[in-house]
C-alpha cells in the first residue's frame, strides 16, 4: 500500500480560489480503482494551507493517480497558485 500526506500552501490571498480547485479533483481521485482513501483538509487557522491523506492499493495504482487526466488539469490549475507543495510518502509502525 502506498500512504502519503500532502501539504500545500497556496500564495497570499489565493486559497478560495485553490479550496474550488481542489473540490473539482476529490471525486475523481475517489473513483480510481485503486484508491483506498482521498481525503482533503483544509486548515483551520490557516485560510491558504491545505492537507491530503492518501491511501493507494499499490505502486502501479499510485503511479495511474498520477498519470491520471483530471490529476493533470489539476496541477496544471493550481501552479500559479502555490506558493509551497511538500508531500511526505508514510510507512506503517
Amino acid at each position: 500500500m502506498i500512504q502519503l500526506i500532502a501539504r500545500i500552501e497556496a500564495r497570499p490571498n489565493q486559497g478560495e480560489q485553490l479550496a474550488s480547485i481542489i473540490e473539482g479533483v476529490i471525486a475523481p481521485s475517489r473513483a480510481e480503482a485503486g484508491c483506498l482513501t482521498y481525503q482533503a483538509h483544509h486548515a483551520i487557522n490557516d485560510p491558504n494551507v491545505f492537507y491530503f491523506y492518501e491511501q493507494w492499493r499499490d505502486q502501479d495504482a499510485f503511479d495511474q493517480h498520477v498519470t491520471s487526466p483530471h490529476y493533470h488539469t489539476y496541477r496544471a490549475d493550481i501552479a500559479h497558485l502555490v506558493a509551497d507543495r511538500n508531500v511526505a510518502f508514510l510507512r506503517d509502525i
